[in-house]
């Protein structure tokens, strides 16, 4: 019988960590979900409970929030099927939900890299239990993980060679979050070099506008919601929100005058990026498109002003990926995220463990160091399951 025993646990060892993995990731998130923090307290909260009282799906007629409609049919759809769940659990629901839904995609463009072996569950596992992305759905109550999946997914089905289903899924992540329109320097490149139809950028537009059709059918002004990231972007005027970036070296003072030309700046590394990149070899390699991807929502951030703590949320998740596709680049994903967190905290536990201005300087190397590696064009072109000169993870 022991031997029997051990046999089935022998052979199914891999299964049985990876389930175990993934009940500690929710149980972890579980206990985190009664915290309501700031955002849900102010803005959150008081969304959900305006739905509540306005009878779901009728209170989308109503300009309650500055969050695109498609944010709020996932707070109505839970409010109709958890009525009696607590705000802060409902809100929370459809992020943790996310977390799962990403950590998929994880695993599956890094099972492209390895189609055999422990690491595209390892990969997934990762990311599941990143600190920020632990922090950003269970406790903060944020997105970030929503758009972010439309990201994931629009980079596995551009690898896969399903140009529609990535380009509809990125239609889905800037219909939450216009923050996914960091990606945009890399769609352009895959445009430029005729890797994808232009004609298949309408689509992104065509979902926002299918997608904003129940908000204007309950009564909203379709004005209302065409404007809604113009509103928003004219809600705060700081050079930046506690984000690591460039930003934290200038007075916020002379916002009026560095506002302007910190776009300027930010589309000329956007313009730099899209040249530098284009001259890459095979853009539709699936490592080609991790890598190109992470260097895109990774600047664009860096070099914009009005960013927030959040907004390299993207770049943290996608760091995990390129570390598994290029294992000598290992401490990458630790920095990122490292910058990531410790920005973070400042916000959600009013605590500053490391300085915003030296975190702006770490996050400055990480930027170096990918835009080195994609002026080297080094390891860009190579078939699938090809190794880089570094030693990789075992596929067996």
């Amino acid at each position: 019988m022991d031997g029997t025993n051990k046999s089935f646990i022998q052979r199914h060892a891999d299964t049985l960590f990876l389930g175990l993995g993934i009940l500690l990731a929710a149980l972890l998130r579980f206990t985190l979900l009664p915290h309501p923090s700031y955002d849900i307290t102010e803005f959150f909260g008081p969304w959900y409970e305006f739905i509540q009282k306005n009878g779901g799906w009728g209170a989308l007629k109503y300009n309650f929030a500055n969050y695109t409609p498609p944010y709020l049919y996932l707070q109505v759809i839970a409010s109709q099927i958890f009525p009696r769940l607590e705000s802060v659990y409902a809100i929370k629901l459809f992020p943790v939900a996310f977390d799962f839904i990403a950590a998929f995609f994880v695993y599956k463009l890094v099972r492209l890299r390895y189609p055999t072996g422990t690491a595209p569950w390892l990969a997934g596992l990762a990311v599941l239990f990143a600190p920020t992305v632990i922090l950003n759905s269970s406790f903060w109550g944020q997105t970030d993980i929503i758009y972010t999946t439309g990201l994931l997914a629009c980079i596995y089905f551009l690898a896969i060679k399903r140009d529609v289903l990535a380009l509809i899924a990125f239609g889905l992540a800037i219909s939450i979050k216009l923050q996914a329109a960091f990606l945009l320097p890399f769609l352009a490149v895959l445009v430029l070099m005729k890797q994808v139809s232009w004609k298949n950028l309408l689509l992104v537009p065509l979902v926002y506008l299918i997608l904003i059709l129940p908000a204007w059918m309950a009564g909203r002004p379709l004005i209302e919601l065409l404007e809604v990231y113009f509103e928003q972007s004219t809600t705060y005027h700081a050079l930046t929100m506690n984000a690591a970036n460039m930003y934290q070296w200038l007075p916020n003072d002379l916002y009026a005058l560095l506002y302007p030309a910190g776009m300027v700046l930010a589309a000329s590394v956007a313009l730099l990026y899209v040249w530098v990149a284009s001259k890459r070899g095979d853009l539709r390699n699936p490592a080609t498109l991790v890598s190109l991807a992470l260097i895109s929502v990774i600047i664009m951030p860096y070099f914009t002003p009005k960013m927030h703590d959040r907004y390299f949320f993207a770049a943290d998740v996608l760091s995990i990926i390129f570390a598994f596709y290029y294992p000598r680049y290992f401490y990458l994903p630790i920095l990122i995220c490292g910058v990531s967190f410790f920005s973070y905290t400042q916000f959600l536990f009013e605590y500053e463990i490391v300085p915003l201005r030296y975190l702006a300087i770490v996050q400055l190397v990480t930027v170096v160091i990918l835009f080195r590696y994609l002026a080297s064009g080094t390891n860009f072109a190579g078939k699938v399951g090809d190794r880089d000169s570094s030693p990789d993870l075992e596929a067996g």
